[in-house]
């Protein structure tokens, strides 16, 4: 068996879902695939925070005060969603 890189392995998987999650946003909204990892990125937000955050903003159970409680205690969930409005207003 030959050696396998594993380091290799496991950037290459990260990069291919950031870039399938980027894709995906981008068919949710009007916003290009580069826009997206750009606020990402700007945003220093994960991947799984930002799901988070969408979520959170999707849940018609809750209330303003509430999505906006539970957006603060993500990490820089805040930051993500002030980027994501200013990219769709």
């Amino acid at each position: 068996m030959s050696d396998i890189n594993w380091s290799d392995l496991a950037e290459k998987a990260a990069a291919q879902t950031d870039i399938d999650f980027n894709t995906q946003m981008a068919g949710l909204t009007s916003l290009k695939v580069t826009e997206i990892d750009n606020f990402i990125t700007q945003s220093n937000i994960s991947n799984a925070n930002a799901v988070k955050v969408l979520k959170e903003i999707n849940d018609a159970a809750k209330s303003n005060n509430q999505k906006a409680q539970a957006i603060a205690n993500i990490n820089n969930g805040v930051g993500f969603l002030i980027r994501l409005v200013s990219k769709v207003v």
